[in-house]
């Protein structure tokens, strides 16, 4: 039960989080809206976690784990075919030039804009998990 309230509150953060610095992601509600759509999505994740993880073997081997935020994204498309209050659309990517390393506006579309908003979903959980765990 312990281990299933921290998923709902680390995703739950994670996805208030995405929602602010990318605008493909958008969640229509308050506070709650965002604790449901974080049990929601620990749920579908935990439960196609193991098909996801087992059908993506060979290309974790090959990425050494960097495709493993596939689970993620397999969960956010499913809520977002079911749940209305979270929609994934098209966004522009402004740029950003830090430490003499310069990104250049960049628009993500469709298919893409799934795989990023996941991926940063997935990172981002990972890094709130590993502050916490200490």
């Amino acid at each position: 039960m312990k281990t299933l309230m921290r998923l709902i509150a680390t995703n739950s953060l994670s996805l208030f989080l995405v929602s602010l610095f990318l605008p493909g992601l958008k969640i229509n509600g308050e506070i709650t809206t965002f604790i449901s759509v974080g049990a929601i999505l620990a749920v579908v994740s935990t439960l196609i976690d193991p098909v996801v993880k087992l059908l993506t073997l060979p290309f974790n081997i090959l990425t050494l784990g960097l495709l493993s935020f596939l689970t993620t994204l397999a969960s956010l498309f499913l809520i977002t075919i079911f749940y209305k209050d979270l929609r994934v659309s098209d966004f522009t990517f402004g740029g950003i030039s830090l430490f003499g390393l310069t990104i250049e506006k960049v628009f993500v579309s469709g298919f893409l804009s799934f795989v990023v908003i996941s991926a940063t979903i997935y990172f981002l959980n990972k890094f709130i998990n590993w502050i916490f765990s200490k």
